[in-house]
C-alpha cells in the first residue's frame, strides 16, 4: 500500500487487541499505525508519546477526556472506536479514511475553488456542529485534521488536544497548532468559538494555500493573530463575510458552528464532485491517483469507511507555548503602537491583567483586603459601587455572572445560579431561566425562583437608594409599583412569573438582547422573604454563595465558609480561603502601606500622588497592575457656533495632541486612546482617522477653511476643578492654539458641574460653552452599558445629563436596533456603526483611557484583575503556599 511503511524493529507489533500492520506517520502527539481490529476491520491507531504518560493522574484525565470524543455524532467526522491504554501508554483507535488530508491536497494540487470549496465548508461546519453538540471542543482544527475521503471530507482528532493537555498550567501554556489558533487560546482559555476561528483559517487555507495570518516563526504568527487583520484576498466573495466574522478577535463576536452551517446552506447550491471523490477526474475506481500523503488510500470500493489518520506531513506539531506578556498585553490594550517590553506572564507589572498570578489550588487561610474606597452596602439590593459588586459574589449568586478570568475571557457572561443563559422570547421581550438543581441557602433550605423574584422586587423600594434602577425601568410592572413593602397586593406576574420552583420568566416593556448581562447584577441574588429584615438585612444577608457573613459593620465585613454551599452546583468560584476580612474606607496611604508590608493581600486604587514612587521602585512595581477604569472624553457642542458646522468640530479633533493630553494627567499609567469605547469592552471598535496621537495641524487648518474660519476662532472649554482635568485642558488649549483656535478655560466645582453647568444643556448653550470634558465608565463591559447614555439624544436631560453634544436621529435609531438585536454578530456591527457616526460627526471624542494603579500583596495567589470591576477578582483569590 503506497505511503505505508513496514514495521521496523522498534515499532510495536500490537497495541491492546489491535494487530499493527504498518506505520503511517508521526506528529507532536504520537505515532500513528495502520492496524486490524479483532473484527478484521482496518483501523488507525494513535499511540501517544511516552512524555504524556509520566503522570498517572494525567493518564486518567486523558482517558476521560478522549472518551468524551466518542459521544460525537457521525456527521462528517471520523468516528472514535476505542480509547484505552496499554502498559500505561494511552492510545486512540479510529476509523480509517480513504484519502489525503486537506493540507496535502492543497500542497500537491493547489487551492480549491467554486462550489467544491462551498461543499468543503458545509461538510466541515457540519462536523464542527456535531462536535460542539456533544459538548466537545476540538482545540486543534486545521487542514491536517480534515481528511478528504471519497464520500466527502471528514474531521478527525476532535477533543484530542484537550485530552493531551494533561499536565500544563493553563495560565502559562496553550495546546494547539499556532497558525490556526484563536487569540484566546494563547491565553490558555479556549472555547467552542476557538474552533470556529480555526475553521475559518482552514477554509482560507483551502481557498488560497495560505493561512489568514500567514506562516512563519511562532512569535511572528502569534503577533499577527492577536493584533493584525486576516488576509482574505483570494477568498470567494460569497464566503468572505462569514469568514471575516468567524475570525473576529473577540470570541463572543463569532458565529457558532450551527450559525455557520445555517448561513452556508442558505447561500449554497448543488456542488460538483470534488477531485478527491469517487468518479471525479484524477480518481481511478475510488483510489486517489495524485501525489498522496504518508497514509494513503485503502483499496478501491471501500466507500464509507473513515479513518483516524495523522500523517507525518499532515500532522503539524501541536505545541505547548509559554506566552509572552507583550503579546497578551497587545491583545487587550490596543491594536496599534509599540509593543510593551516583554515580561513574564505570571509575575511582574501588569501581569494580572492578562494572566493568573501565582496559580494555586491551595485551600485555607485568611484573605485580608485594605481599601481606601468606602463600602455602600452588603445588601444586594442596595449597592452600586464596583467594589461592592465584586465582594457580594462571595456570599451571593446572581442568575448569571461574568466569568472569573483575566483579560478578554473575563468579559464573557456565563450561568451562575441559573443552569444556562436566558431563553429569549417575543423578540427579546421575555427571558426565561432555570435554576440549577440542588442550590441552597446557608441554612440548608432550597433556593427557589420565588426567592429570586422577591429579591428583584424588593430592590425597587425607595429605601434602597444606592442600587440601580434598571429593573424598575425595564420590567413590565404595574403603574406606581414601589416594591413588596409598599405595594404588597400588587400583581407582578406581568413583570416576573415563577411557574415552578426552578423557572423564572421576566417580561420587559421593550426588547433587550443583552438581558443576560442585566441579571448578573446583585438584584437577582435570592432573598428568602421570611428572613428579610429590611433595613437591617445588610448585617444578616442569607448566603447563597460559598461564604456567609460572620459580621458586618459600616466598613468591615468578615466572611466565613457557608457549610451548605455545594461546589458541584458552582463551576465558577474556587472558594480557596477559609475566611475573608474586608476593610473599606481606610486612609489611602494606610491601605497602600498594608499591601506593601504584607499586612493585606489586596487593596484598592493607589492615590495619584503615590504612583510615581511605586513605579520607580522595581519591587513595588512588580506587584502593581493598571487596568483601564475610565474614559475621559471631550464633548463638542453643536448648539454653540461655530461648532454647528461639522468641519469646525472636526478641526478641533484633528488638532488634538493626545500624547500631550495623556502626559499632562497621569503619564505613567494613562493610555492614548484609539477609539471611543475602551479595550475592556468586547467588540471591533471604530478608529476615527481624524484622531491621531500627535495631532495633524495641516489637516485641521484645511477643515477650518472648509467651515469658513480660515483664521481660527475663539471657544470656551469647561472642566471640573480637578488637577488632572486642568492639566489636560491646558494641553488641549496649547494644541488648538497652533491652528488658530483660541481656547478660554472655565472650571466648575465638582458639586455643581453635572447639575448646574457641565451637565446642563441650557446653561452650556446660554453661556456659549462649546467644549466640555466628561468622564465615563461602563457598569459592565458591553456597548449597551457604555454608549447609550453618552450618545442617545433622548437621554439628554435638563440637568444631570451625561450627553450634552450628540443629537443625531440616525444614532438614536441605531441604538434602538442594537439594543434589541439578538444576533451577537449583527449587534456588534450596529454598535460599531454608532461609534462611526458619532466620530464622523465629531461630537464626542476620547481624550485618554485612564488607568488606575492597583497593588497586590506578595502572599496573594491565583490572582487576576477582573475586566468587569477593574479590581482584583475576589472569587478566585487564594494564598500562596509559603504564607
Amino acid at each position: 500500500m503506497p505511503g505505508v511503511r513496514s514495521l521496523r524493529s522498534g515499532d510495536p507489533s500490537s497495541i491492546g487487541p489491535y494487530q499493527l500492520t504498518g506505520f503511517l506517520g508521526e506528529g507532536g502527539q504520537g505515532s500513528v499505525y495502520l492496524g486490524l481490529a479483532p473484527s478484521g476491520e482496518r483501523v488507525a491507531v494513535k499511540l501517544l508519546h511516552a512524555r504524556f504518560t509520566e503522570d498517572e493522574r494525567a493518564v486518567r484525565r486523558f482517558l476521560r477526556e478522549a472518551d468524551a470524543a466518542r459521544r460525537v455524532a457521525e456527521f462528517c467526522t471520523a468516528r472514535v472506536l476505542d480509547v484505552s491504554e496499554s502498559g500505561g501508554q494511552p492510545y486512540i483507535v479510529g476509523e480509517y479514511v480513504d484519502g489525503p488530508s486537506l493540507q496535502h491536497h492543497v500542497a500537491a494540487d493547489g487551492p480549491i475553488g467554486g462550489q467544491v470549496l462551498i461543499r468543503l465548508a458545509v461538510a466541515t461546519a457540519t462536523a464542527l456542529a456535531a462536535i460542539h453538540r456533544a459538548g466537545v471542543i476540538h482545540r486543534d482544527f486545521k487542514p491536517g485534521n480534515v481528511m478528504l475521503g471519497p464520500d466527502g471530507p471528514r474531521v478527525i482528532d476532535f477533543g484530542i488536544a484537550r485530552a493531551l493537555d494533561v499536565s500544563q498550567s493553563i495560565s502559562t501554556s496553550v495546546v494547539g497548532t499556532p497558525a490556526f489558533m484563536a487569540p484566546e487560546q494563547f491565553l490558555g482559555d479556549p472555547h467552542a468559538a476557538s474552533d470556529v476561528f480555526a475553521w475559518a483559517g482552514t477554509m482560507v487555507y483551502a481557498a488560497t494555500g495560505r493561512g489568514p495570518f500567514g506562516f512563519g516563526a511562532l512569535p511572528v504568527v502569534m503577533h499577527r493573530i492577536m493584533n493584525g487583520e486576516p488576509d482574505l484576498s483570494g477568498v470567494p466573495d460569497s464566503l468572505r463575510p462569514l469568514l471575516w466574522a468567524a475570525l473576529a478577535k473577540d470570541h463572543q463576536r463569532r458565529p457558532s458552528a450551527e450559525q455557520l452551517l445555517r448561513d452556508l446552506i442558505r447561500s449554497s447550491g448543488p456542488a460538483p464532485l470534488a477531485p478527491w471523490q469517487a468518479g471525479a477526474p484524477g480518481q481511478v475506481g475510488g483510489a486517489w491517483t495524485g501525489p498522496g500523503p504518508m497514509g494513503v488510500v485503502t483499496a478501491p470500493g471501500r466507500r464509507g469507511r473513515r479513518g483516524l489518520l495523522v500523517t507525518a506531513g499532515a500532522a503539524a506539531t501541536a505545541v505547548v507555548v509559554g506566552v509572552t506578556a507583550w503579546m497578551v498585553v497587545r491583545l487587550n490594550d490596543s491594536e496599534s503602537g509599540p509593543s510593551p517590553t516583554p515580561t513574564s506572564v505570571a509575575t511582574g507589572y501588569g501581569s494580572a491583567l492578562t494572566s493568573v498570578v501565582r496559580p494555586s489550588t491551595r485551600k485555607g487561610g485568611t484573605i485580608r483586603l485594605a481599601s481606601a474606597v468606602g463600602l455602600d452596602s452588603t445588601d444586594p439590593a442596595d449597592m452600586y459601587m464596583t467594589q461592592s459588586w465584586n465582594m457580594v459574589r462571595l456570599y451571593g449568586r446572581s442568575l448569571t455572572m461574568f466569568k472569573p478570568a483575566p483579560g478578554a475571557a473575563g468579559t464573557q457572561i456565563v450561568p451562575d445560579l441559573a443552569e444556562g443563559l436566558g431563553e429569549p422570547g417575543d423578540g427579546g421581550k421575555t427571558w426565561t431561566y432555570r435554576l440549577r438543581q440542588g442550590v441552597k441557602f446557608q441554612d440548608g433550605t432550597p433556593i427557589t425562583s420565588a426567592d429570586v423574584k422577591y429579591a428583584v422586587l424588593r430592590s425597587m423600594d425607595v429605601s434602597f437608594a444606592q442600587g440601580t434602577n434598571l429593573f424598575d425601568l425595564l420590567l413590565d410592572l404595574p403603574a406606581g409599583y414601589q416594591g413588596p413593602y409598599k405595594s404588597p397586593q400588587a400583581g407582578t406576574d406581568t413583570a416576573i412569573e415563577t411557574p415552578d420552583a426552578r423557572t423564572i420568566t421576566f417580561h420587559l416593556k421593550k426588547p433587550l438582547a443583552t438581558f443576560d448581562h442585566l441579571v448578573q447584577l446583585p438584584e437577582t441574588v435570592p432573598v428568602p422573604k421570611a428572613k428579610d429584615t429590611r433595613g437591617t438585612y445588610r448585617s444578616g444577608v442569607v448566603s447563597s454563595g460559598p461564604y456567609q457573613i460572620e459580621s458586618a459593620t459600616e466598613d468591615v465585613v468578615k466572611l466565613i465558609r457557608n457549610p451548605n454551599w455545594d461546589p458541584a452546583t458552582d463551576p465558577n468560584r474556587t472558594a480557596l480561603p477559609d475566611r475573608f476580612e474586608l476593610t473599606y474606607g481606610m486612609e489611602t496611604d494606610q491601605a497602600a502601606r498594608l499591601i506593601t508590608s504584607g499586612g493585606a493581600e489586596v487593596g484598592s486604587f493607589v492615590p495619584d500622588a503615590e504612583i510615581p514612587a511605586i513605579l520607580a521602585d522595581p519591587a513595588r512595581k512588580a506587584q502593581a497592575d493598571a487596568p483601564v477604569t475610565t474614559v475621559r472624553t471631550l464633548a463638542i457642542n453643536p448648539q454653540v457656533p461655530p461648532f454647528d458646522k461639522v468641519e469646525c468640530r472636526r478641526a478641533v479633533v484633528r488638532a488634538l495632541d493626545l500624547n500631550t493630553v495623556q502626559a499632562s494627567d497621569r503619564p505613567l499609567t494613562d493610555q492614548v486612546p484609539t477609539s471611543l469605547v475602551p479595550p475592556a469592552v468586547p467588540g471591533r471598535h471604530y478608529r476615527d482617522p481624524a484622531l491621531t496621537p500627535r495631532g495633524d495641524a495641516a489637516a485641521a487648518r484645511a477643515d477650518l477653511v472648509k467651515c469658513g474660519q480660515p483664521n481660527g476662532f475663539t471657544a470656551t472649554y469647561m472642566h471640573r476643578d480637578l488637577a488632572g482635568e486642568a492639566g489636560a485642558a491646558q494641553a488641549v488649549q496649547a494644541a488648538l492654539a497652533k491652528v488658530g483656535i483660541e481656547i478660554k478655560l472655565k472650571s466648575a466645582q465638582i458639586a455643581d458641574f453635572h447639575r448646574l453647568q457641565g451637565g446642563n444643556p441650557a446653561y452650556l448653550k446660554k453661556e456659549g460653552i462649546g467644549l466640555i470634558v466628561k468622564s465615563w465608565i461602563f457598569d459592565w463591559p458591553d456597548p449597551y452599558s457604555f454608549l447609550p447614555d453618552q450618545v442617545d439624544s433622548r437621554r439628554i436631560l435638563d440637568e444631570y445629563s451625561f450627553n450634552v453634544s450628540v443629537r443625531l436621529p440616525a444614532v438614536d435609531a441605531l441604538v434602538d436596533s442594537a439594543t434589541k438585536e439578538l444576533d451577537p454578530q449583527v449587534r456588534a456591527g450596529l454598535w460599531a456603526q454608532v461609534e462611526k457616526q458619532v466620530a464622523d460627526q465629531a461630537v464626542l471624542v476620547p481624550l485618554t483611557w485612564r488607568r488606575s494603579l492597583l497593588l497586590r500583596g506578595a502572599k496573594a495567589a491565583d490572582l487576576h484583575v477582573s475586566p468587569v470591576y477593574g479590581d482584583y477578582d475576589l472569587t478566585t483569590i487564594g494564598l500562596a503556599a509559603s504564607s
